[in-house]
């Protein structure tokens, strides 16, 4: 199975509320902070967008709601839906991805901004560390961010998030090949099955899709309703 995905940004939401379904507007009426309102409207209608998409209906009919752990789960006229998806948004920018159940999809986006060496010391491995180290500027961040991304996207696989010891976690890189995306593993040091993922470098950022099973080549949703 390959994952479906679609980023928007603040630009895209619509005005107002009335887009959100009645649980959807309980939870936000519990958010008090500006940003962090502005910030969940945009994860969440990216992800509602995403989930229409992929099934072919409209946004209105879609609710994503948070399950007991804190992820978010689609439901589709107040029935869960058939579908496993995960949001991320970071400045202004979201992303959502969404597969068909029982696959478990986690996504992240990450800004390429720099790291710091204690943050590179503490969070990654020993051949992490090595790796970046031969690099510069630019690729030493987007290589940073490219580990810690896919650490965050696979432990949303686990529907665990960081609860999860990500420094225990260790990623590998596949061959990068033609296309826009570039496999993924992250082994966890632990008898859990490695969580395979994919990785496309835009401009300025680094967005990873991981899943279980081992998903196909990501493919990109219309924005488009």
């Amino acid at each position: 199975m390959a994952p479906a995905w679609l980023t928007q940004c603040s630009a895209d939401v619509p005005a107002g509320d009335g887009w959100l379904g009645p649980g959807e507007r309980a939870a936000l009426a519990g958010l008090h902070v500006e940003k962090r309102r502005e910030d969940w409207r945009l994860g969440r209608w990216t992800a509602k967008a995403a989930v229409a998409r992929h099934l072919g209906v409209t946004a209105a009919r879609v609710e994503i709601l948070a399950a007991a752990d804190g992820a978010p789960e689609a439901w589709l006229d107040g029935t869960a839906a058939p579908v496993s998806v995960s949001l991320s948004h970071r400045a202004g920018r979201a992303v959502a991805a969404v597969d068909a159940a029982p696959a478990v999809v986690g996504c992240d986006l990450e800004l390429v901004e720099p790291r710091s060496p204690a943050f590179v010391r503490e969070w990654l491995t020993p051949r992490e560390q090595a790796l970046i180290a031969q690099q510069e500027g630019h690729e030493r961040d987007r290589l940073a961010n490219l580990f810690w991304s896919a650490r965050e996207a696979a432990a949303k696989v686990r529907r665990q998030g960081l609860r999860l010891d990500v420094r225990r976690a260790e990623v590998a890189l596949g061959a990068a090949g033609d296309g826009e995306w570039r496999p993924f593993s992250v082994r966890w040091g632990d008898d859990a099955p490695a969580t395979a993922g994919w990785v496309r470098a835009d401009a300025g950022w680094v967005m990873t899709i991981a899943a279980e099973p081992g998903p196909g080549r990501p493919r990109r949703l219309s924005a488009s309703p």
